[in-house]
C-alpha cells in the first residue's frame, strides 16, 4: 500500500510558503536598510588596518576657534545642562550623555548634517569618549576633540555664550507631555 498524498494539505502548505515569501520580500523592500536582492557590492577596504578608524584629532582652543562660524562646522558640548547654561562655546549644541534617546533626537539630526564636529566636555577624555561613541553610531563627519575641554576654551577667553539649552528645554517639555 503506497502512502497517498493529501492534495489540499500540500496546496495550503505551498500557499503559506508563497505568501510568507511575498510578505518577507515586501517588508525587505520597504525597509531603508533592507537587503539588496539585485546585486552585491563588497565593502571597500584598504590595507591590513581593516576596521580601524584613524585616531581622533585633538585641537587646542585657538585652532578650534578658527573654525567657529564656518559652514558645516558644529561644536557639541557633552556637559550636563547646568554646566552648559553657565557657559559654552558660542552656537554649540548641547549633547549631554545623560539625556534620553528621545531628548537626543534633535541634536543627533543636526550632527548628521555637519561636515566637521568638534566635541568637548569637562576634559579631553570626556570629549574623546563621546566622539568615539558618535563614530560607532555611524556619524560620518570629521570628528575632532577640543583639547582640555571647555576649561581650555574659557581660559583662552574665546567666544562664549550662556543660558539654558533651547533644544533641551523643548525636548524636556515634549518628554513630560502626556
Amino acid at each position: 500500500m503506497s502512502p497517498r498524498l493529501d492534495r489540499p494539505l500540500l496546496l495550503r502548505a505551498a500557499g503559506l510558503v508563497l505568501g510568507g515569501a511575498i510578505v518577507g520580500l515586501g517588508l525587505n523592500a520597504a525597509r531603508p536598510s533592507g537587503v539588496s536582492l539585485l546585486g552585491f557590492e563588497p565593502p571597500t577596504t584598504c590595507s591590513a588596518a581593516q576596521g580601524q578608524e584613524p585616531p581622533l584629532v585633538e585641537m587646542d582652543a585657538r585652532q578650534a576657534s578658527s573654525l567657529c562660524g564656518r559652514p558645516g562646522v558644529l561644536f557639541a558640548d557633552t556637559r550636563p545642562a547646568p554646566r552648559f547654561a553657565e557657559g559654552h562655546v558660542a552656537d554649540a549644541i548641547h549633547l549631554p550623555c545623560d539625556t534620553s534617546a528621545r531628548g537626543a533626537e534633535g541634536p543627533l539630526r543636526r550632527l548628521d548634517q555637519a561636515e566637521t564636529i568638534i566635541v568637548y566636555g569637562e576634559s579631553s577624555d570626556d570629549g574623546r569618549a563621546v566622539a568615539e561613541t558618535l563614530r560607532r553610531r555611524g556619524i560620518k563627519a570629521d570628528l575632532r576633540v577640543l583639547q582640555g575641554g571647555f576649561a581650555a576654551w574659557d581660559q583662552e577667553g574665546l567666544a562664549c555664550a550662556s543660558g539654558p539649552c533651547r533644544e533641551c528645554t523643548i525636548a524636556g517639555a515634549k518628554e513630560r507631555a502626556p
